[in-house]
């Protein structure tokens, strides 16, 4: 049994495994906790902390980590944008960039217009649903493994 961080996360470790705070991204490391604790995540691979319960250092993480809520947590949305049922990892980092939206896919495979594409209907929604929470517009921008690109 996965022992969550936030009840409302359940079972589902979506910004484990695709967020990324190590290597390309280590920037978004904003207390520099990464090797203290000795945690290896680099962005589209599953944080080496993560197990079959869940986090194995839930109890004593870096603040990084404790401070994250993605958009379907921080808004109550639908269950629609579960990320664990959508496979996308919404949120905005009031830190780096309070005016924009970020999306990361789970899909290690396709380019950012395709699955864009593919899911466009689901994406645009979220979008809405964010900026209806929030009360006001955001770019957006879309990462996937295979690059990333502007939606708005």
């Amino acid at each position: 049994m996965i022992v969550p961080t936030e009840p409302r996360c359940g079972d589902c470790t979506v910004c484990c495994e695709i967020e990324g705070f190590t290597g390309e991204w280590s920037c978004t490391d904003k207390y520099n906790e990464a090797e203290k604790f000795g945690v290896k995540y680099d962005p589209f691979q599953t944080c080496n902390k993560l197990c079959d319960t869940g986090c194995s250092i839930q109890e004593n993480k870096p603040r990084i980590c404790s401070e994250f809520f993605c958009s379907y947590i921080e808004h109550d949305l639908d269950e629609v944008y579960y990320p664990k049922n959508s496979r996308f990892v919404a949120h905005i980092d009031l830190d780096m960039n309070p005016d924009l939206i970020v999306i990361i896919s789970k899909d290690m495979t396709l380019p950012p217009e395709i699955q864009y594409d593919n899911n466009k209907k689901l994406l645009d929604d979220l979008v809405e649903e964010i900026q209806v929470c929030e009360g006001r517009r955001f770019r957006v921008q879309f990462i996937t493994k295979q690059g990333d690109m502007l939606l708005r």
